[in-house]
């Protein structure tokens, strides 16, 4: 019994680093998560411009019909990722409680 006991503390022992990297790793995961929408933001600022540009220059049809779907693509991008950050964000509150 004491010999099964000594390899649970064992192993929770070197367990412990490797969940404080994993603590760590979910900080940078979320900073890395900033960076992208940030960039997917000014993507969405660029798209959009574009397709204000095509239309007061009365562009072809095709042409505004694809800018509107490169606007829909960022746009539902930024919101996947948003949503994967309330989702992020909340299990890290649950798992880690102030």
């Amino acid at each position: 019994m004491q010999r099964i006991l000594k390899i649970v503390v064992l192993t929770a022992i070197s367990f412990l680093p490797i969940l404080g990297f994993a603590q760590a790793g979910s900080s940078r995961d979320f900073q890395q998560d900033e960076r992208q929408l940030d960039s997917l933001q000014w993507q969405l600022r660029h798209d959009r411009e574009r397709l204000a540009f095509d239309r007061r220059h009365h562009a072809g049809r095709t042409r505004i019909h694809q800018d509107e779907d490169q606007v829909r693509r960022d746009k539902d991008a930024i919101n996947s990722l948003r949503a994967d950050m309330r989702r992020d964000r909340k299990l890290r509150h649950r798992r880690y409680p102030s």
